[in-house]
Formats: C-alpha cells, structure tokens, sequence
C-alpha cells in the first residue's frame, strides 16, 4: 500500500453527501487512505442512523458545495442566510405539527439573544443554560463535524422516545425536555444561533414564552 500527496475531500468534519443504493446520503468521512489496485478510498459515516460504511471511491462522494449546486441536497449549515433560517423555523414546525400545535415565527430578537450565549460558551468553552433568563433555551453541541439547522432540531426532537405523555415523565435516566420545549403548545417564536471554531460549535435556541413549566403537559 502506497500513501498519496493528500484526499481530494477533507476529513475535516464537513458534511459530504454520499451515494448509497441509489440514494444520496448525509454523511462524514473519517478515514482516507490510497491502495495501488483500488485507488483512493474513504470510511463514511451516515448522519441519519449513524452507519458506518467502509472503501468507499470518490466517485461515489460530493462536496458539499457540489451537493448544492447540482440539486442533491438544499441542506445549509448556518444561520447566515433566509435559507437556513426557514430550515430551522421549518424543522421546529415539523415536529409541532405532529402533536397539532400552532406554528412558530422566528424571532430575531431571541436569535440576537442566543448568538451572545452561543458566542460566550465557545469563548468560554462552557456547556450550560444562561442562568436567570426570562427564555426557554434549548442547546446542542458538536465537536468534529458541522450540523445542519435540520439535524440540530431533529437531535432534540427524536427525544420523544423518551416522553410519556400519559405520566407527562422522561424515561428514567434519559432527557426528553429540549422535545417537550419544541412542542410547547404556549410557546410562540424561537430564534436561535450557532458559533463555530475549530472543530468545535454550540447551537442555542431562545423560546417565547418559555415552556417546560413542572406539573405542566406541553400539549
């Protein structure tokens, strides 16, 4: 085995979109590696449910960028633009409507609101709730790859599983709070933000009113 000058795509946690089954899929490299028969080759990790797949050519493979221009995905990775604002308002909405609770309006009150907090734990390199805030606030970080509004929402609303609505309870040693907050049936906008550096980035999202409140279903 021969090692070549560098990957045509970085491992640099930058989402790549990758052709599996004759379907284009949001995914991550975490390996490169050149053999002299096969060429170069790539170990792929799948956002969606987190499946690995192995010797994967750059055929198969498109940047992001690539992705975009060419109509495979419409998928933004910031909060810089209408695009990826309507994909974070339009994320929250999806799983709102699922449990028949009115749409949210962005806020770009509450975004400013959230860019100083996500701002403040980069700086400080801090994961935790601003304290005394008339909000409710949901948070996510990730290190080494970068998220999409999409997944962020989707990460905090697949904690459904863990709800029961019926005992209005998490699972037992489980959290379920950031889904219960993005259907609050009382709440009415979000605005949220996300700061980045490095390999590193913290995604807050602002709610009002807040929801969350004890004794409370949020629907």
């Amino acid at each position: 085995m021969t090692t070549a000058q560098s990957p045509s795509f970085p491992l640099d946690g930058t989402p790549v979109y990758v052709e599996k089954n004759g379907q284009w899929r949001e995914a991550r490299l975490t390996q490169w590696y050149w053999h002299s028969q096969t060429g170069e080759q790539y170990n792929v990790f799948y956002l969606d449910d987190q499946s690995t797949e192995t010797g994967v050519p750059p055929s198969r493979i498109r940047s992001l960028e690539q992705a975009q221009n060419s109509g495979i995905t419409t998928n933004v990775y910031d909060l810089d633009s209408r695009a990826g604002i309507e994909q974070m308002l339009n994320a929250h909405n999806q799983w709102r409507s699922q449990v028949g609770v009115p749409p949210l309006r962005w806020s770009a009150q509450l975004s400013r609101y959230a860019q100083e907090w996500a701002d403040h734990l980069l700086a400080t390199n801090q994961f935790e709730h601003r304290s005394d805030s008339l909000y409710g606030e949901n948070l996510a970080m990730s290190s080494g790859q970068q998220m999409s509004p999409q997944r962020v929402v989707d990460l905090w609303g697949e904690e459904i599983k863990d709800y029961n609505y019926q005992q209005n309870s998490c699972t037992p040693g489980e959290m379920c709070g950031h889904y219960t907050q993005i259907v609050w049936k009382t709440t009415t906008e979000v605005g949220c933000a996300v700061a980045r550096q490095g390999r590193r980035e913290v995604w807050v999202c602002n709610y009002n009113p807040p929801g969350n409140y004890v004794g409370q279903r949020p629907y």
